[in-house]
C-alpha cells in the first residue's frame, strides 16, 4: 500500500492520474477550474475520485487514516452515530489496529434533541465495536441560572429558529441565522466539547480528528474539499490548532450502504422508525424541507416537534411561518407524498392551526 500512495508535506493525498487526466482536457474545459485560484483540487478530480470503485476508495481511505494516526500523538473521531459516522468509526478502528496504535476516542455531542431509538443504538454500537473506554459523550451546558439549555430555550432566547439558509426578514424576526452556523449548534453541539478541549493539559491535547462528511452531501461540503482537500489545519473554532481530516470526502451514499452490507453493521433503528434519511437533531428546522421530514414521521414525536417549531415561527418569524405552511400544503396535495390517510389528516389539522 505504501507504494501506491504518498501524502505530501501538508498531509494531503492527490491522485496523479486524476491530475494528468484533468490536464488532458481542452483549454476551454479547464479554464473555469484554473481561474478558481482557491482550488487545491479541481472539480474534475473530485468527480474522478467519486467514480472510483468501492474497493479503491476503501483502500485509499484506510491509508490516509493510517498515516494520520502514525503522525499524530492523540486523535478523536467526531461522530453523530449516523451511517457515515459509523463507517468512519469502523474504519478508524481498523486503521489503528493496522498500524498498532491506540483506537481514537469517539466524541458524541448529545444535544438532548434525539429520538429514543438513537440513544439505545449508541449502546449497541459501543458494545459491538468494543469502544466503551473510547466513547466520550458531551452534554449541553446549563445557562447562567443553572437551567439546562435546549433547542427550544435557545430559540426563545434568540427569537428565531435555526436555519442554514438566509430567511426573509420582518419586523418581528431577527431573520434566522442568515446562513451562518445557528446558535443552537454552537451551544448544544460544540460548547461543551470546546470547554473540555480547552481545559486539557498541554501534554494531553488532541492534535488531529476525523470527520465523516462527504462532498456529495452539499455544495458547501464539495467546495470545502476543492479548497482544502481532505486534510487541513483548523486555526480557529478550537482552543488551539488541530488537524481535521475528512477521509470519506470522495465516498457516495451508495458506498456507505455497501460498507454496511460488507461488514454486517446494524443500521440505526431511528432511520426506519421515523422515516428519515439522515441523522441530526430530531426537530432541526435548519435544513431545507424540514417540515416534510417531520410530517413524514409516522410517530407522534415528529408531529409534536413540527407543531412546536411552527409555534415558535408564529411568535418570532411570521413570514417564515407562511413559507413553512405553504411547503406542507404543497406536500399533502402531491399524490406521490409518503403520508398515510391518517397522517394526512393530522398534518392537515396542523396546517389549519397555523395558516
Amino acid at each position: 500500500m505504501e507504494e501506491d500512495y504518498e501524502l505530501d508535506d501538508n498531509m494531503r493525498l492527490f491522485d496523479p492520474v486524476a491530475r494528468e487526466e484533468f490536464h488532458k482536457q481542452s483549454e476551454e474545459k479547464k479554464t473555469k477550474s484554473l481561474n478558481a485560484k482557491t482550488f487545491i483540487l479541481y472539480p474534475f478530480e473530485l468527480f474522478y475520485n467519486q467514480k472510483k470503485t468501492f474497493e479503491e476508495k476503501e483502500k485509499e481511505t484506510l491509508y490516509i487514516m493510517e498515516q494520520h494516526l502514525k503522525n499524530h500523538k492523540r486523535t478523536f473521531v467526531a461522530t453523530s452515530f449516523g451511517m457515515d459516522s459509523i463507517v468512519l468509526m469502523h474504519l478508524a478502528i481498523r486503521a489503528s489496529k493496522n498500524v498498532g496504535c491506540e483506537i481514537p476516542d469517539m466524541f458524541l455531542n448529545d444535544t438532548l434533541n434525539t429520538f429514543k431509538e438513537e440513544k439505545a443504538y449508541w449502546k449497541i454500537i459501543t458494545d459491538l465495536f468494543g469502544i466503551e473506554k473510547q466513547f466520550k459523550m458531551f452534554k449541553p451546558p446549563v445557562d447562567k441560572e443553572g437551567k439546562q439549555q435546549t433547542v427550544w430555550s435557545i430559540a426563545k432566547k434568540y427569537k428565531h429558529l435555526p436555519s442554514f439558509r438566509s430567511t426573509r426578514r420582518s419586523k418581528h424576526s431577527e431573520g434566522g441565522s442568515h446562513g451562518k452556523t445557528p446558535e443552537c449548534c454552537n451551544i448544544l453541539k460544540k460548547k461543551s466539547m470546546k470547554n473540555f478541549l480547552k481545559k486539557l493539559p498541554v501534554e494531553e491535547r488532541y492534535d488531529c480528528h476525523f470527520i465523516g462528511t462527504r462532498a456529495d452531501e452539499s455544495r458547501m461540503r464539495a467546495m470545502s474539499v476543492l479548497q482544502r482537500c481532505r486534510s487541513y489545519v483548523i486555526t480557529t473554532l478550537f482552543p488551539y490548532h488541530i488537524r481535521a481530516v475528512t477521509p470519506l470526502s470522495f465516498w457516495t451514499k451508495g458506498d456507505i450502504y455497501e460498507y454496511y452490507s460488507r461488514y454486517d453493521i446494524p443500521k440505526n433503528p431511528a432511520y426506519q422508525a421515523h422515516n428519515m434519511e439522515r441523522m441530526g437533531c430530531a426537530s432541526c428546522p435548519a435544513h431545507k424541507n424540514w417540515e416534510i421530514r417531520l410530517a413524514k414521521d409516522p410517530t407522534n414525536e415528529g408531529l409534536g416537534m413540527l407543531r412546536q417549531n411552527l409555534k415558535l415561527l408564529k411568535e418570532y418569524e411570521p413570514l417564515r411561518l407562511v413559507d413553512s405552511v405553504n411547503v406542507l400544503k404543497k406536500y399533502i396535495k402531491n399524490p406521490k407524498n409518503e403520508l398515510s390517510e391518517k397522517s394526512t389528516e393530522k398534518v392537515g389539522s396542523i396546517i389549519k392551526e397555523f395558516e
